[in-house]
């Protein structure tokens, strides 16, 4: 602990072993409390290794029933070559499309051929004199909503060829596409339909150009921008003329595209309820459950082997890999065996299996066990689910709005509910994944106030606390230790000194007697 000191000389004792064999002993203490330094982090590595699990299963709640809709449909479209429908989860009810007297097209501008003109012929040769020609102009051309997009600057210089200036439209965000071809300029907005009508403003044309960009067109052949106007889809849907700017557009829940006009007959889009879909994604939920329950159970129910202590840095030079790995595999067991929070936890999820919603519409499949999920017969299991199959495609095929309502529908903690029976009062009406989400984050909450997460000051948290506390006591502890060592040497220096000093009055003795 100290700077290397060479003793013995004078007795021929190995000092050096001596004092660290004292040290052995001395160091108890300390051994101790990096023991129990040990134990806290393993313990807050725990707890955050329980949390980041929670975090996993609450992403893929959230992104698999909660950001998407459990209730898959399936359209059917009459005719699906004039028409074709995409159900989702809120189509309800047919749709009918009677007539499309005009399907909906991108305004156009095409030139007129302009003889000896390439793709490599600079522009600035168009021109009289190259400082004639215009270094910048503007575009602009409506976007998915009909609205006039940003107006694009974009810039040349005598040195661009046709070429490249078909790159530069094309390359920039004015919502254009150019080509030229064969001497002539087409110039085509990307999205379709007539621009609207913007703050009493009457709608311009699908595309905008300014004063040099209409002299460059012109030079190119293309004497107005827009030679062929965007036109509006227009159609009859259940009995009411309406029209869209594009052709793909969303009603009703249902995801239509109109492919060609037509008069009649009418096409008829209607859904299905996808219950196959449905009963493999709740299976694949209840594997996932089931899964992080058997995991949080296994951790509270691990042995503890009291005997297996973490192990010394002294004690790990005197063992090889494998037995330190065999030793810290059971000195690890049992971190968190029958944890207060873990259980308490896992107890509230299992309750939320036998709540009753008194908000889902039919209030014949208002709890989880009417629709066939319920938790384990084993106790033991910690409230690991079980589906009856049979039971919940039957609740699915009568009524799927309402099984999507009971697993997954927003609703409030505390809200009005009238029972079954006709009384008044208060429920949680959320969905049962929703509230699995809700209680989890009581849970991780309650485990960063004992073990923090990573961005977290030692002094935010219980174990943090207990590790500053640790980590201060082995500060002084090693200054003591330093000290204690120190005074060993100097005890045994003196040692030394007196017995150097008896052999030289030894040898003097020596000397008079026999000289």
């Amino acid at each position: 602990m100290s700077t290397m000191r060479i003793g013995g000389l004078a007795s021929g004792m190995d000092i050096d072993s001596i004092v660290e064999k004292l040290m052995v002993a001395e160091r108890m203490p300390m051994d101790k409390l990096e023991q129990q330094k040990q134990i806290y982090e393993w313990q807050r590595d725990a707890y955050r290794d329980v949390n980041k699990k929670m975090t996993t299963l609450d992403t893929y709640i959230a992104d698999n029933f909660i950001l998407k809709s459990l209730n898959t449909k399936t359209a059917t479209s009459s005719n699906s070559d004039l028409v074709s429908a995409v159900a989702t989860g809120s189509a309800s009810g047919s749709l009918s499309i009677e007539k499309v007297s005009k399907l909906a097209e991108a305004a156009r501008g095409i030139g007129n051929k302009v003889d000896g003109v390439t793709g490599d012929t600079k522009l600035s040769s168009l021109f009289g004199s190259a400082k004639d020609m215009p270094q910048e102009f503007t575009l602009q051309a409506i976007n998915t909503q009909g609205k006039m997009g940003e107006i694009v600057s974009i810039r040349i210089d005598e040195k661009t060829t046709v070429s490249e200036f078909i790159n530069k439209i094309n390359g920039s965000n004015a919502g254009v596409t150019a080509l030229f071809e064969n001497g002539q300029l087409s110039i085509t907005a990307k999205n379709t339909g007539q621009a609207v009508e913007e703050d009493g403003k009457t709608p311009t044309d699908a595309m905008i150009t300014d004063g040099n960009g209409k002299l460059l067109f012109e030079k190119l052949g293309l004497n107005n921008l827009v030679t062929k106007p965007g036109q509006n889809a227009e159609f009859q849907v259940n009995g009411i003329l309406t029209e869209r700017t594009t052709n793909a557009f969303s009603i009703n829940g249902y995801n239509i595209t109109l492919k060609a006009e037509f008069s009649e007959p009418s096409v008829t889009m209607t859904s299905s309820t996808n219950v196959d879909e449905i009963m493999t994604k709740v299976k694949e939920f209840v594997a996932t459950y089931n899964g992080f329950i058997t995991d949080l159970i296994a951790q509270t129910k691990q042995p503890k082997y009291r005997d297996y202590q973490p192990l010394t840095e002294l004690q790990k030079k005197e063992m090889d890999t494998k037995d330190i790995e065999n030793w810290e595999t059971r000195a690890k067991s049992g971190l968190l065996r029958n944890d207060s929070i873990i259980t308490s936890g896992l107890s509230s999820l299992r309750g939320l299996v036998y709540q009753t919603n008194h908000a889902v519409t039919n209030q014949k499949y208002n709890a989880l066990y009417t629709i066939g999920i319920g938790t384990s017969k084993d106790y033991n299991s910690g409230g690991t689910l079980e589906i009856d199959e049979t039971k919940l495609r039957k609740a699915l095929e009568e009524d799927p709005d309402a099984v999507v309502q009971l697993l997954t529908m927003s609703g409030e903690k505390s809200a009005s509910v009238t029972k079954v029976d006709g009384s008044t009062g208060t429920g949680d009406t959320r969905g049962f994944m929703r509230k699995i989400r809700d209680e989890l984050d009581v849970i991780e909450k309650k485990i960063d106030e004992r073990a923090g997460r990573g961005s977290m000051a030692e002094t935010q948290y219980t174990l943090g606390k207990y590790l500053k506390n640790v980590n201060s006591r082995l500060d002084d502890w090693k200054t003591k230790l330093v000290s204690i060592e120190d005074r060993y040497w100097k005890q045994f220096t003196a040692m030394e000194t007196m017995i150097n000093k008896a052999n030289s009055q030894s040898a003097s003795l020596s000397n008079m007697f026999y000289s």
